[in-house]
């Protein structure tokens, strides 16, 4: 898919009061960059995205959840902008969402930026496939990314995946279970299983959906250190 750049995306990014640009800085002090101060700092969960698109999952999953912090991660800096934008528009029909933020980090290098046991979800939310073989490491639940998550999440966290992709779905399975993580949750059809209550849709799961393609979801625990 071609993505339109945005002439003004610098100008965005640089003005914008949702976009962490150095996240390596907040590294175990995530809840200070959402306005609280350390000796106050709460029980709130701390939620990751990774390959946040154009935000609109964040921007509906932090007016649902107003006492979770969220932090979209997202490497295409036009369309880093785009979700800037909308949740900065996303004020006139919610309530001000100060609990999202933004980042741009590659994600082998998310402990760098994340402290060990410091994230309490993360959500892959129709990862690219990379389907030819010499690309597998390229996938976001290869081993080595499987790695990353597990050093940042904290104990009982957990890792959402939702894809339309049967073969990406197929490999994820298999990667997870041969690093050690338990699966609690999962099925080949989300819109039609007993976990489509709780499901918040992307804009990509709402068009692959009203085309007919079942959506695959799991839910799965990293091995216990």
């Amino acid at each position: 898919m071609r993505i339109r750049y945005k002439k003004n995306t610098p100008d965005i990014l640089s003005d914008s009061d949702y976009v962490i640009e150095h996240p390596e800085e907040a590294q175990g002090n995530w809840r200070s960059v959402f306005g609280e101060e350390e000796e106050l700092f709460s029980k709130r969960r701390l939620e990751l995205e990774i390959g946040c698109g154009r935000g609109r999952f964040l921007c509906d999953m932090a007016q649902l959840h107003p006492n979770t912090y969220f932090v979209g991660d997202e490497r295409v800096r036009t369309i880093l902008a785009r979700a800037s934008e909308c949740i900065r528009l996303s004020l006139g029909e919610y309530e001000p969402l100060g609990n999202v933020r933004l980042i741009d980090t590659d994600a082998m290098k998310l402990q760098e930026v994340f402290a060990p046991g410091e994230v309490d979800r993360i959500y892959l939310n129709f990862s690219d496939p990379w389907p030819k073989k010499r690309h597998i490491k390229r996938r976001l639940t290869s081993e080595k990314f499987l790695e990353v998550y597990a050093g940042i999440l904290r104990e009982g966290g957990d890792l959402c995946i939702k894809t339309d992709n049967d073969g990406l779905y197929a490999y994820s399975v298999e990667t997870l279970a041969a690093r050690g993580w338990q699966i609690p949750e999962q099925t080949d059809d989300l819109h039609h299983s007993a976990f489509k209550g709780a499901n918040v849709m992307t804009e990509y799961e709402k068009n692959f959906s009203s085309r007919g393609k079942n959506i695959h979801y799991l839910r799965a625990l990293p091995p216990k250190k």
